[in-house]
């Protein structure tokens, strides 16, 4: 089946035959016709375009026009006129050609065309501002167009086409130069010139001559590939060539093209020699990547792979591009063959992130990890179940193996996503086989291995985390009355004693008071129309207080305050538990002052973790205490004698035996009760 390839053959057999880009559509389609009747014959796939030429040839035309290989005019929607833009680029190419058979003809200008070029198919270069430019852009371009190469100092402008830029001109320019020094009196000239430039390589000089003359080819690589002595060389040939005719204004033909020639090698020279500074500052700066890579933490993200800076804080990326970075990377992940790990490691940790070490790191990076994940994870285990133990919680890992292990598995996870990915048998294994690893860090590494089955030990023998020593190291960490069993519950007992019912209890009581005020008795009530309310003063339970509790809207027990009353009571209460208060606080100090200044007389202890559980727990016990009696005696204030006896009774207790400091404890417990009384 024919295709737009088909018809572009057609339409350029036609250019060339009328020497002109642009043809009518009539006159394309008429010989479109011809052409096919006589080349359907020979080839079957043109059967279909030439039974209906008409509206393949049109179809073929607009994708044609969408690959940018022609331009069509239209007139109603009907195609009129066909430009074929190649055409250009051919002729100039074919004015070339002819100068590789006869080297002595000029570089063309616009004179040499048969057929004009119109000026917006000609692209205007000034040299010495736009050719180098144009030598990096004419390698990536997709198609060729047409160049007008201008020269100062009056030089001739010529047409080139720019896919030439990189291999035919540089040739032909060398030729020209060539043609110069074939002249014995510009040869001497030029000599005479370089020799007291070049003076410690005026040999090398003169062979770089006689070069050119007898090896042009070999000549021109040093163009491409320059040395220092190659690139000033050449550099003062084309300068002192073109300084010999830049201030005569009649130039012949020939002294033209010299003077083209002369700025034209002068500029690939400084062109080839940027592309191989720039490649040798990017061989470089791919050095000091791999050396940024193979230092610590040696593990890099593609992000932190593409921020990295060289010594004096400048981006690497100045001097290659992100493509080269990627392309680095992308070269070093692919592995060897299917039985080794590849040169870089890409690992995709359990949080999503991408990783990039060397293999050669894997196990240091692993071991490095483990040993701080081991002291985490300690600290953290120790720690939560301290605080659990105090709230009289005991988490279900404490007590058991396979809890405990999901724990640290997901706990693992959370802190350090990376080693829970690089914990992989199959990854450790090749890269404690390749790696070449140290013999103590091997040995690191073996340890993580299983002993007798290929894979990993459980993540708690890898993070030596003993389930047993940490809960008992948990233990070591609770105030001395909460750690020893007997004195725990002695120091339970005594707040039940001080401070009557515990919270359970209450709620259960109010429960049932609940019930009886609905209408449903409770099953602790029901053997008695009579409810007993047990008060608790500070020396003990007080005679129980008969009452009968009747439903909302009753009769209130004789003696009951009103709510104003209640409110103004309470308002003297704590006037008259502010005053007392006053007593025990320091002059020009403060409450919570006072407080910090006895707290440190009275405790000893050194370890600021310690002192400060210390303080809770003595606070806590002066709160729970006071619980009961804030509310027994809140229409009541306490006097000084009582709260002394309240000091007194709670620093017998044997749980504060170690603190020898009584006095000073004494003090702090009275301001501290009155404190809490006064809120």
């Amino acid at each position: 089946m024919a295709t737009s390839a088909d018809a572009l053959r057609i339409l350029q057999s036609l250019v060339r035959r009328s020497r002109t880009a642009r043809v009518s559509y009539g006159t394309l389609l008429g010989y479109a016709e011809k052409y096919l009747a006589r080349a359907a014959d020979e080839d079957p796939s043109l059967e279909d375009f030439a039974d209906n030429p008409a509206n393949f040839l049109t179809a073929y035309l607009v994708d044609l026009e969408k690959k940018g290989q022609v331009v069509l005019s239209y007139s109603e929607d009907a195609v009129t006129t066909v430009v074929y833009p190649r055409f250009y680029v051919d002729e100039v190419e074919e004015l070339y050609d002819r100068i590789d058979d006869q080297p002595d003809r000029p570089f063309p200008g616009d004179e040499a065309l048969s057929t004009p070029i119109p000026p917006d198919r000609i692209h205007p270069v000034d040299v010495k501002t736009d050719f180098v430019r144009w030598l990096a852009r004419a390698e990536s371009m997709d198609a060729p167009v047409v160049l007008r190469l201008m020269f100062p100092d009056g030089v001739n402008s010529m047409l080139v086409s720019s896919r030439m830029l990189s291999s035919k001109l540089p040739k032909l320019s060398v030729q020209k130069l060539r043609q110069y020094l074939r002249s014995e009196r510009n040869a001497s000239y030029m000599r005479s010139k370089l020799s007291s430039i070049f003076r410690q390589r005026e040999v090398a000089m003169k062979d770089m001559l006689a070069n050119i003359l007898t090896t042009p080819d070999q000549a021109l690589k040093t163009v491409f590939v320059p040395t220092d002595f190659t690139f000033h060389f050449w550099t003062q040939l084309s300068s002192t060539l073109i300084k010999e005719y830049s201030q005569k204004k009649d130039k012949l033909v020939e002294e033209h093209g010299h003077c083209q020639a002369a700025y034209l090698i002068g500029y690939y020279n400084v062109h080839h020699r940027g592309v191989q500074q720039r490649a040798r500052e990017r061989e470089t700066a791919l050095r000091q990547l791999e050396n940024r890579l193979r230092q610590s933490p040696y593990t890099f993200t593609i992000s932190d792979i593409h921020g990295f800076t060289d010594q004096r804080g400048v981006a690497l990326t100045r001097k290659y591009s992100l493509d080269d970075v990627n392309s680095y990377v992308a070269d070093r992940i692919k592995p060897s063959d299917d039985r080794s790990l590849p040169q870089m490691i890409r690992v995709r940790s359990v949080d999503g992130k991408e990783y990039y070490l060397y293999r050669e790191f894997v196990p240091h990076v692993t071991v490095e990890h483990v040993f701080a994940m081991r002291r985490e994870l300690r600290d953290h285990f120790v720690d939560t179940w301290k605080t659990a133990l105090q709230r009289r919680q005991r988490p279900p890992e404490m007590g058991d193996d396979q809890a405990f292990e999901k724990v640290v598995e997901a706990k693992l996870r959370e802190s350090d996503p990376l080693l829970h990915t690089l914990l992989n048998y199959n990854l450790l294994f090749l890269a404690r086989k390749e790696g070449n690893a140290p013999s103590d860090l091997a040995a690191e590494v073996d340890e993580l291995f299983h002993p007798r089955e290929p894979r990993l030990r459980p993540l708690s023998q890898i993070l030596n985390l003993d389930r047993k020593k940490l809960a008992t190291d948990a233990k070591l960490l609770l105030p001395f009355w909460q750690a020893v069993p007997v004195v725990s519950a002695f120091v339970t007992l005594l707040k039940r004693v001080f401070m009557g019912l515990s919270e359970e209890e209450r709620l259960g009581r109010q429960e049932r008071r609940r019930v009886r005020r609905a209408g449903r008795p409770s099953a602790a009530a029901a053997s008695s129309p009579v409810a007993t309310t047990v008060r608790y003063s500070p020396d003990g339970p007080a005679d129980d207080v008969p009452h009968t509790e009747k439903s909302r809207g009753g009769d209130l027990p004789a003696g009951f305050p009103s709510s104003a009353s209640r409110r103004a009571q309470m308002a003297r209460y704590k006037e008259a538990v502010r005053d007392l208060q006053r007593e025990y606080v320091h002059p020009g100090s403060t409450p919570e002052k006072t407080l910090s200044e006895l707290a440190e007389r009275w405790n000893p202890l050194l370890d600021q973790v310690a002192k400060e559980h210390l303080v809770e727990d003595i606070n806590s016990l002066a709160r729970d205490f006071l619980r009961r009696m804030k509310i027994s005696f809140r229409l009541v204030p306490p006097t000084r004698e009582r709260v002394n006896e309240w000091a007194d009774r709670l620093c017998r207790n044997e749980a504060f035996a170690q603190i020898r400091r009584t006095d000073d404890l004494k003090e702090y417990l009275k301001l501290y009760m009155l404190t809490i009384l006064g809120k």
